[in-house]
C-alpha cells in the first residue's frame, strides 16, 4: 500500500470524523500530519491535536507549505472552500475532499474545478450519503429494474438547501444514476430572516423550500426540507411496479415492495462498513493512485449546487427554468440583499 501525509484545513465538528476516517482507510497507510483553524486554542482544535497527535496552525497556507500533504480535508465553514481547495491544490496536494455544499456560487465551483486540473488533483466533494449501505443497494434496485420504471424520486429533510439540502438533492441524483438534470422548479420561505445556523453562521438561510426537478430520463425528483419538516433525511423511489423507501422515520434503513415480489415489505441484510466518510476518502485514494473515479467527483457533485441555485432562482423569477442555470452568485444571498425574501 501507499504512503500519504494527510491533513486538516478547519478543525471544527466534521474535521473530527474527517479524522478518525484517514485512521481506519484499508486501501492505503496515511498518517494525518496536521490541522489549520482561525481559532487553534479552541477546544475543537486542541482535543483535536491531543487525541491524533497533529500539529496546529492558524493558516492553512503556512501548513500546506510546511508540511508538503498529499491528502487534504476541507472542513471549513462555506465560504472557505473556494480559497482552502486552491490553495491545497496549488500546493502539491494529490487528493482533496471539501466538505459539502461545494461552493457558495457557481462560479467558485468552477473556480476549484479548474484549479485542481491544472494541478493534476482529485477533487471531491463531501456527499457522503453516495456511501451508505442503503443507497448503494437502493441504486443497485433501481439499475436492475426491481421497480420497473421509475417515476418519480422524493426526498425530504430538515434544515435549509445549503445544509442539508445539498444532501437530498445529490442523493436523488445518485438514486437516479445521475442523469442530467433538465429543468428546475422551486420556492422558498424566508419569513423569520435566518441569517446563520449551526456550522453556516456566517449565511442567510431560508425556513422552507420545495423543489421539483426533471431529469434527462424521465425522473422527476421532489425536494421537501425546512425547519417544520417532521421527518428526517428520507427518499421514496416510485417506480412502474413497486416503491422504494430509504431511512424511512418508522422503519428499517432500506425496504422495497415489489410486483415481482411475493413476500409483500422485503428488508435486505446490508453490508457493514466503518463510516461514510472512511468510504469517501478510500475512494479518494482510488482516484489518486487512478484506479476508479470518485463517486462524488467535483463535476458530479456540482450539479447538486447547479439545482439549489436553481431552485433560489427560479423562487425570484416565478418560472421554471432550463439548465444550465446562467447565474455565478449566490443566489439566496441576492435575493435577501434585493428584498425579496
Amino acid at each position: 500500500m501507499n504512503k500519504y501525509r494527510a491533513g486538516l484545513i478547519g478543525c471544527g465538528g466534521i474535521a473530527t470524523a474527517h479524522a478518525d476516517g484517514y485512521r481506519h482507510v484499508e486501501n492505503a497507510e496515511i498518517e494525518l500530519i496536521a490541522g489549520s483553524d482561525i481559532h487553534p486554542e479552541g477546544e475543537k482544535a486542541q482535543r483535536l491535536a491531543r487525541e491524533h497527535g497533529i500539529r496546529l496552525y492558524t493558516d492553512h497556507r503556512e501548513m500546506l507549505e510546511r508540511e508538503q500533504l498529499d491528502l487534504v480535508s476541507v472542513c471549513t465553514w462555506p465560504r472557505g472552500h473556494c480559497e482552502a481547495t486552491i490553495a491545497a491544490a496549488e500546493n502539491g496536494a494529490k487528493g482533496i475532499l471539501c466538505e459539502k455544499p461545494m461552493a457558495v456560487s457557481l462560479d467558485e465551483a468552477d473556480r476549484m474545478i479548474e484549479a485542481c486540473e491544472q494541478a493534476g488533483a482529485a477533487l471531491a466533494i463531501g456527499h457522503a450519503h453516495r456511501f451508505s449501505p442503503q443507497a448503494v443497494q437502493a441504486r443497485a434496485w433501481v439499475q436492475a429494474g426491481e421497480i420497473g420504471e421509475v417515476a418519480m424520486i422524493w426526498g425530504h429533510c430538515t434544515l435549509d438547501l445549503m445544509n442539508n439540502g445539498t444532501h437530498v438533492i445529490d442523493l436523488i441524483s445518485y438514486l437516479n444514476g445521475d442523469s442530467p438534470p433538465r429543468w428546475v422548479m422551486g420556492q422558498i420561505d424566508r419569513s423569520s430572516r435566518i441569517e446563520g445556523r449551526r456550522n453556516h453562521p456566517d449565511m442567510p438561510a431560508e425556513d422552507m423550500a420545495i423543489g421539483r426537478v426533471g431529469y434527462e430520463n424521465g425522473v422527476v425528483g421532489f425536494i421537501e426540507l425546512g425547519e417544520r419538516a417532521s421527518q428526517s433525511f428520507s427518499f421514496r423511489i416510485i417506480g412502474s411496479d413497486g416503491i422504494i423507501e430509504v431511512n424511512s422515520p418508522d422503519g428499517p434503513p432500506l425496504k422495497m415492495l415489489s410486483s415481482y415480489r411475493s413476500d409483500g415489505w422485503h428488508v435486505p441484510q446490508l453490508e457493514e462498513t466503518y463510516s461514510n466518510i472512511c468510504g469517501e476518502l478510500e475512494e479518494l485514494v482510488s482516484a489518486v493512485e487512478g484506479r476508479a473515479a470518485h463517486r462524488s467527483e467535483a463535476k458530479i457533485a456540482r450539479v447538486a449546487l447547479e439545482t439549489i441555485m436553481g431552485i433560489f432562482e427560479s423562487s425570484a423569477r416565478r418560472r421554471v427554468l432550463d439548465f444550465p442555470i446562467d447565474t455565478g452568485d449566490f443566489v439566496l444571498e441576492r435575493m435577501v440583499k434585493e428584498g425579496l425574501v
